[in-house]
């Protein structure tokens, strides 16, 4: 008995999937009508119309395959219907069907809405639901730690619907839906809408041909790349996108605009060897069904043919509907069917939920929603071609991976590189959206460990310029450059190059209460470093100044002066800290700069730390100016005592060098760590720079010279220098008591200068009296002999000493001589004022300073009238 079967196969429209899944189907009616064991004694036939993937004009086919003879007619036993094969098709005639009671089986319909029991009571299908798919979506976002995707939907219920289901589900796992977009026919606005929302995962729902114009806007506004990743429908021909006669882009612009992207579908082929319900291993269908399209195309690549990857679900579907007759006629008569038997419909539909057999597309079977269960495949497309990664099974919720891919999918980001050759991964999956890291900016650690070893080098040098100092003290020449003022400079460098290794030690701390303890430390620091530092060359200064201008010292402030300036100057200090750590404390902020930069989906924002308070810069002007002020002071002084010689501050003119150095270092310093403060490496740079030079310059000018004296053995103890002017004071009366303290003898010397800088403006006055007249001397010595100069030295000498006379020539003549050369040595001698100053306590210069008559020939009468050789002489006069 034959029995005609109808089916619908879309051979032209917008997808002719009939072309190879009407010649499946056919294929197997072959094999089940040569099988004894099934439906014995019946013939099964199958016409196959063309529905053109048109709702309308499928739901007119069916009603002319109801009613209309020429179509066939109610009595020609309609029993079951094998498609349609689009959504819309099967919307239209599945829920028309279940009025006459007819069981409606679909090869390739994937719209969830056919799932819904009330509306598609008779409804199976072959090809699982569209929503098959999302779980395995949801499974690889999680996989891949994507919570924030985008659907491009073309507005079909088929898509829609599909939609919705991904939207539950993915509420479920705590993926956000950031953007639902919907077209019609073109995509450029909906591409433009997440492109500016930065949507990095994509979940496309349309058909080919829509999927098409899709990428080619997406190329043409360079929404494509690594960046990007687009999951589609996976039953798409394999060169879906190489077909641009509807485009306006080329194959190799297509082609690099999908590159890369992910397909879902359900397993069409099995991969099992296994034999099938027909016999024939999916691989021996596959070969025997490409032979028949080669025969029936010839002029297409079977791949390209409508249909070729859902013709084993076609195949599969025959073989489901004759292994539900054959189970129904353990119950019913065939024979009996009729459009209002409900009876006869009821054993159907329970003989087609009982399907359960191994087909060339796997495991066929039906859920209560008439679904097909199986499992979903995920491939990429790689290199031009589809590259099968992995099987998704819903039911299990596990994931296999397949041709040699990772668990973690890292070949999916990098399968462009050769794995053997030992390239490392450049990264792993592309971020949801573009990711905001906040680095914050710290200073180069090139640039600290720099700074940070010059700073150690000059803690060196101050170091050991300290201990030279100590050790040294009694030395003349650093004894008389006041060695605890230049101590108490080198504490407060010593404290300036310790806070460089804070200035870079806080961008290095993430801890904000560390981090402005660090700044309250550094500034602290800073601040008093400077103050006892620069205390000490300013209190040089001020002694330098008093002494040149003549100004009686007080004998407290000559001992204590050191010490009151410092203090001063740090409690200054301690105080503006402690009123703004008070009344305006310092907070710990973090502020962008405006910078960023962009790599592998991630911006990076840098973000600039540092401690403020409210009234910040306030108080950094009020130490700015208090600091200026005392650098303003230095200055000052240094100009007003630019022309002393000091031999008691034997450095003063050194001191005055670096107060000059320190003031073009500050200022420049200052004016541009307020300038560039936000830039971290610059603002360290300039502030150690300026601490490491102002120490570095003013220690290297004040200590250089004294090593070098030392290195070379130049001069003696300050103990030696004592006794002999014990010595020379105790002969003329005016030294002190040998128990005096080496600060009093310092402060009696000093007033005896004061008093002898007068004086030797005198005598250098006379001495240039004297010395012309010599020289007049000398010339009638020349002219008229020495009978005439004898009297006129007589005169002279006479004239110059009347309690003193010569009774003979060679008297005259001795006294004429060494008044010379006494002149002459006095001229060297009071030319220099320290000099002067020096041998202060000689009782030969105690003499000359009561009458200047009296010190010319005072002279010879100590030495007996004798020549004195010029060494003995000045030994004498010193």
């Amino acid at each position: 008995m034959f029995f005609f079967g109808k089916g619908m196969f879309p051979q032209t429209g917008e997808w002719a999937g009939g072309e190879a899944a009407f010649p499946a189907a056919i294929k197997a009616l072959d094999q089940i009508n040569q099988r004894e064991d099934i439906l014995p004694g019946y013939y099964l036939n199958l016409s196959a119309y063309d529905t053109r993937c048109s709702a309308g004009l499928g739901t007119t086919i069916l009603y002319e395959l109801l009613y209309n003879k020429t179509f066939g007619n109610v009595n020609s036993s309609i029993l079951m219907l094998l498609g349609p094969a689009c959504s819309p098709v099967s919307t239209a005639v599945g829920e028309a069907a279940k009025m006459w009671n007819l069981i409606v089986l679909s090869y390739g319909s994937s719209s969830p809405a056919l799932s819904n029991r009330a509306r598609f009571h008779t409804f199976f299908r072959t090809h699982p639901p569209a929503t098959l798919h999302n779980p395995t979506r949801i499974k690889f976002f999680e996989l891949f730690g994507w919570k924030r995707i985008a659907i491009l939907i073309q507005t079909e219920e088929v898509w829609q619907s599909t939609a919705e289901n991904l939207e539950v589900l993915a509420r479920k796992h705590n993926v956000h839906i950031a953007v639902r977009q919907l077209f019609d026919n073109d995509p450029s606005h909906a591409i433009s809408n997440l492109q500016k929302d930065d949507i990095r995962i994509i979940v496309g729902l349309f058909y080919e041909e829509k999927a098409r114009k899709v990428f080619c806007k997406a190329y043409q506004q360079k929404y494509f790349g690594e960046s990007y990743v687009w999951w589609l429908i996976g039953w798409y021909a394999d060169n879906w996108f190489l077909k641009i006669d509807d485009i306006d882009c080329t194959a190799d612009e297509m082609s690099r605009a999908v590159e890369g992207h992910f397909t879902t579908e359900i397993q069409m082929l099995t991969d099992s060897t296994t034999r099938t319900i027909s016999g024939l291993t999916a691989r021996e269908f596959i070969t025997d069904l490409n032979t028949t399209l080669k025969q029936l195309f010839p002029n297409k690549p079977v791949e390209s043919v409508g249909g070729y990857v859902e013709a084993p679900l076609a195949y599969d579907a025959t073989w489901a509907l004759a292994l539900a007759l054959n189970r129904s006629l353990e119950r019913t008569n065939l024979e009996e069917w009729s459009y209002g038997n409900v009876n006869m419909k009821e054993i159907m539909m329970d003989d087609m939920k009982k399907t359960d057999f191994f087909g060339v597309s796997g495991a066929v079977k039906f859920d209560e929603l008439g679904n097909r269960m199986s499992k979903v495949v995920v491939e990429q497309l790689r290199n031009g071609y589809y590259h099968r990664l992995a099987r998704f099974d819903a039911e299990k919720g596990s994931i296999e991976w397949l041709n040699g891919e990772e668990p973690d999918g890292s070949r999916c980001w990098n399968y462009k590189h050769n794995y053997s050759s030992g390239y490392e991964k450049r990264r792993l999956a592309p971020y949801d959206q573009m990711q905001i890291s906040n680095k914050v900016l710290e200073i180069s650690r090139t640039l600290y460990l720099t700074m940070s070893c010059f700073a150690a080098l000059g803690l060196l040098f101050s170091l050991v310029c300290l201990v030279l100092n100590i050790a040294y003290r009694k030395r003349k020449f650093i004894w008389q450059s006041k060695p605890m003022y230049n101590n108490c400079a080198l504490i407060g460098g010593i404290i300036c190059l310790v806070d460089v290794f804070l200035l870079g030690a806080d961008s290095q701390t993430d801890n904000p209460t560390r981090f402005v303890k660090l700044c309250q430390l550094k500034g602290s620091l800073l601040a008093a470093g400077f103050s006892i530092c620069y205390g000490g060359l300013l209190a040089k200064l001020v002694r330098t100044y008093l002494l040149s201008t003549k100004k009686t010292i007080n004998r407290l402030w000559s001992m204590c002066e050191l010490f009151i300036i410092v203090g001063c100057l740090l409690l200054i200090d301690l105080i503006v800290f402690i009123i703004w750590h008070i009344k305006d404390p310092l907070v710990f902020t973090s502020e962008p700069t405006g910078d960023s930069s962009i790599l592998h989906d991630v911006k990076t924002v840098f973000k600039f730390q540092q401690c403020r308070s409210k009234h910040h810069m306030i108080w950094i002007g009020l130490l700015y100016s208090i600091k200026g002020i005392l650098i303003v002071i230095g200055i000052y002084l240094s100009y007003e005592t630019r022309a002393s010689k000091l031999e008691m501050i034997n450095d003063a003119h050194l001191v005055r060098m670096c107060t000059y150095n320190i003031f073009i270092v500050c200022l420049i310093s200052a004016s541009l760590t307020l300038i560039i403060e936000r830039n971290q490496d610059a603002d360290f740079a300039f502030a150690s720079i300026a601490i490491i030079l102002c120490c570095f310059v003013s220690f290297g000018l004040i200590f250089l010279p004294k090593i070098l004296c030392l290195v070379r053995g130049r001069d003696q103890s300050l103990s030696s220098i004592g006794n002999k002017d014990q010595a020379i004071s105790n002969s003329t009366g005016t030294g002190h008591g040998s128990n005096s303290t080496t600060q009093q003898l310092s402060s009696e010397d000093e007033e005896k200068h004061r008093k002898l800088v007068a004086e030797n403006e005198q005598l250098k006055a006379l001495i240039a009296e004297r010395e012309a007249r010599v020289n007049e001397l000398i010339e009638k010595l020349k002219q008229h002999g020495n009978n005439v100069v004898i009297r006129d030295v007589q005169r002279f000498t006479t004239n110059a000493n009347p309690n003193q006379t010569s009774a003979n020539h060679d008297g005259e003549s001795t006294g004429l001589i060494d008044s010379t050369a006494y002149v002459m040595r006095r001229r060297s001698t009071f030319a220099n004022p320290i000099t002067l100053s020096t041998h202060l306590s000689n009782t030969a210069i105690s003499t000359t300073t009561t009458s200047a008559t009296g010190k010319v020939m005072e002279v010879p009468a100590e030495t007996n009238h004798k020549h004195s050789s010029t060494s003995s002489y000045r030994e004498s006069v010193c």
